[in-house]
This record gives C-alpha cells, structure tokens and sequence, in this order.
C-alpha cells in the first residue's frame, strides 16, 4: 500500500510539473506590421488588467532590457487590443528590433521582436484594428493652440516629468520621410504646462502635414503628433 501511494504521489507531481510547463503563457504579443524606420503595430492579449506598462525597444538579442523607453500603455480590463509604437532613431537601420513591456505595478513582463521591414510580420485578426497608443491620465503629452500655416505651431505640453531637457523636432508628415529637423529645445523645470511657439522650417512650409516630436535628452522618450498644416482655430 505504501508503494503504491508512492507511485501516485511520484505520478502526481510529475503531471503538476508537466501541466506547469506546458500551459500557455499568461500574455502574448503579436507584431501585425511594421513601417521600416518608422513604427510597429502590435497586438497584445491576455495582459493584467488595469495596469500600467513602460515600452521599451532595443537591440536584437536584448530582449528590450535596458532599451530605449518608447511608450507607456494602460490595460485598463486587460483582453485584446492593439497599439502602435514609433522606433526610435537610435535604432533607425537595425535588421530585427527586441520590443519590452514591463509593468510599473507589479513584476509582470513580456518581450518580443520584430523585423524592421514594411509589411505585414503575423498578418492580425481580421476584425483588428490598429489604433494609437492607450495613454493613461498623467502620460507627457502636449497639444495644439494655434497653427499659422506655414509659419509656426503653439503647443502646450502636459505631465512631463521635472528638471528633463527636451529636444523638438519637425518633420514631413508622410510617412516615406525620415528627415528631422531641429526647431527648439527648452528645459521641463517643474514639469506640468508650458507653452512653446514652434518655428515651422522652411523645408516643411508647404508639407500637407507636419509631424512634431519631444526628444528626452536623459533617457530618450519621445512624445509626438501629427499636425495639420493649415490655421487654426
């Protein structure tokens, strides 16, 4: 009799070992599309509910520790959505891309990569549809005032962390273009708003759409929009 509970409680383990290791992961990613240079829509599913995840893009083989903090997304109810992210251009010309999620509230994590060519790397559901990055409350942001078409942009920024050097910069809004061009720079100091008066380049004068991006000098965040080059209000 004591052989035979032996064996079961042997069997037993084995099975509890076997089923831990062969179980699906709790999260998953899959990377639908990618723009080269540009940006990588991904969708995620099965992450943590309602909570906060820092994105992170390195090297190939870095599995995204220690990369460049690209984004931050919030779950919210977990489940499925999608998000698009913008490569920094620190690794502008890489063949593959690691891509990191880490969550600020618990020790929960996910990586993956990507080739960093345009097209379609695991065609998505066909009922999904990318959309621009979940920002929680108190993601740095900023937002539009006055557009002198051709001329200038005022812009307001909102949440950025204290005593953080910026960098702004402008582009053609198609996506093809890949040259920035300085405009500005300027210093968070206490964070919170700040208004900026952007000079529009005389290369972008005429551009249909302009593209505006805040550099972070200390850690390489970005923060950008797209922005109609036409007056408004």
């Amino acid at each position: 009799m004591k052989n035979r509970l032996g064996i079961f409680l042997v069997l037993a383990l084995c099975l509890s070992v076997f089923s831990s290791v062969s179980a699906s992961p709790l999260s998953s990613t899959t990377v639908v599309s990618v723009v080269e240079d540009q940006s990588v829509n991904v969708r995620l599913e099965k992450f943590p509910a309602s909570e906060t995840f820092y994105v992170y893009m390195g090297f190939n083989g870095t599995n995204g520790i220690n990369g460049y903090l690209v984004s931050k997304i919030a779950t919210n109810d977990g489940g499925t959505f999608m998000a698009k992210f913008l490569i920094p251009e620190g690794l502008k010309g890489e063949d593959i891309i690691a891509i990191r999620f880490e969550s600020k509230d618990s020790n929960a994590y996910w990586y993956d990569w990507f080739y960093n060519k345009t097209g379609a790397s695991n065609p998505g559901s066909p009922t999904s549809v990318p959309t621009y990055n979940n920002l929680p409350p108190g993601f740095p942001t900023f937002v539009v005032l006055e557009v002198n078409k051709g001329s200038s942009i005022t812009v307001q920024t909102k949440y950025f962390p204290e005593n953080e050097r910026f960098a702004v910069f402008m582009k053609d809004g198609a996506m093809a273009n890949k040259t920035w061009y300085e405009v500005d720079g300027f210093d968070s100091s206490e964070g919170g708003i700040q208004t900026l008066v952007l000079s529009i380049p005389s290369q972008l004068r005429y551009k249909e759409k302009i593209a505006v991006k805040f550099y972070s000098l200390k850690d390489g965040f970005v923060t950008y929009d797209l922005i109609l080059n036409q007056d408004y209000p």
